[in-house]
Order: C-alpha cells, then structure tokens, then sequence
C-alpha cells in the first residue's frame, strides 16, 4: 500500500525548510482487515511505536511485518527527501502500546484521531481510561463530524446545512401530527 502512496510534499510551501529531525513524531495510519492502526516513528525517543486499540495478539506475526515496511519506507522516503540524515536508524527499538483497548469493534479510526491529537510518545491523561466509554467515544466521533461539516472551508456546508434545516423541519412536522393524535 505505502509504496504507492505519493509522499511528494517537497513542493509543498509548508515543507520548503523542513527537516525530519526538528518533526518528533512522524505518524502512519495503516489500514488492514478492517482494522487501522497506527505506526509512529518516534525520532526523539529513538522507537518505532505502535499503537493498536485492539492489542491484538498476534501482532508479531500479523502487523509487524507490515509495520517494518511502513518504517522501512519511511526513513528511505526520509533519506532522499532530507538533507538533513543525522538519525541514526540501527538504535531505534519497537514499541507496542498496551495500556488502551476499546471497547467495540468499530471505534480503531477514532483512536487513529485521537493518538494524532494527543500522542506525545507516552501513555498521556488525554488518552485515559474513561475513554474506553461508548458514550465518550460517539460524542467525540459527532463532534469531529460537526468540526468537519462547519468548518468554513468546506464546500458542501451551505448544501449540507440546508439539507438539515429540511429534515429537521419534516422531523418537527411529523412529532406535531403526533402530539395532535
């Protein structure tokens, strides 16, 4: 999958003067059998970390072949795009986050969001236990989706917005007709 992914920002304005060694969490989502996780090259620790809200059990024979590509492709794409090579890749070690499980089966994408948001390279009280907590987890998931349809850039909010005045006019007009019964 990553080998096809095109990582060209050297283009991009915002990556003109950047160099990887000033960036101390570089983080890939990976997606496999319905299931993300994410693999963190953490430069400043000198670890490769992964984080799965399942903790799967067979992650060494299952995810850390793909991870080892990931982090693979990441320092050559790394390598060729930097001047700057100063990391020295041999000491980096592999982690395996174990302190977070969720508890459904359809929550991994919001963990992924949430490790980007507050990851710092440890077990953090933004990652807490009270997140393991259905209700918790859904009002970050509605909020997200709140963020993303207002949010000012948004080409489709105008629509969207008159889409749900529409239904939630239907919807009152219908709890009426009901009340009148």
């Amino acid at each position: 999958y990553y080998d096809k992914v095109d990582l060209d920002i050297t283009n991009k304005e915002w990556a003109k003067n950047l160099s990887f060694t000033e960036c101390n969490l570089w983080f890939f989502p990976y997606y496999d059998n319905k299931h993300y996780i994410m693999i963190c090259v953490n430069i400043k620790a000198e670890r490769f970390e992964v984080l799965d809200s399942l903790r799967h059990k067979d992650f060494e024979k299952y995810y850390k072949p793909m991870a080892v590509r990931v982090v693979q492709y990441a320092i050559n794409y790394m390598k060729t795009q930097f001047a700057d090579k100063t990391v020295r890749w041999e000491r980096f070690t592999w982690f395996n986050l174990e302190k977070v499980t969720q508890p459904d089966q359809i929550s991994c994408g919001m963990y992924i969001i949430r490790w980007m948001r507050h990851w710092e390279g440890k077990y953090n009280s933004a990652l807490t236990k009270d997140w393991k907590r259905i209700d918790l987890i859904n009002e970050e998931r509605e909020c997200l989706m709140l963020d993303i349809i207002l949010d000012e850039e948004n080409l489709e909010r105008e629509r969207i917005m008159k889409e749900a005045t529409k239904y939630c006019n239907m919807k009152n007009k219908k709890k009426d007709l009901k009340e009148r019964r």
